[in-house]
């Protein structure tokens, strides 16, 4: 019997979630590595995070609903 429901894509595979202060020795560091460094996760951490969910504005939910 077959199904009239669409085949369901797979389950998203999301990143190991760590610690960065775990995997960072900063005691051993000079002050640039330690900028590059801070710089890096300051701009880096969450390239793999899903955007967050805004609600739609006014003229967005006018404009969708005149299509």
């Amino acid at each position: 019997m077959s199904s009239s429901f669409p085949p369901q894509a797979p389950p998203v595979r999301r990143e190991q979630l760590i610690d960065p202060y775990t995997t960072i020795d900063l005691q051993q560091s000079t002050p640039a590595q330690q900028r590059r460094v801070q710089a890096w996760l300051l701009f880096n951490a969450n390239t793999g995070a899903p955007a967050a969910f805004r609600m739609p504005s006014y003229h967005e939910a006018m404009l969708s609903a005149t299509w």
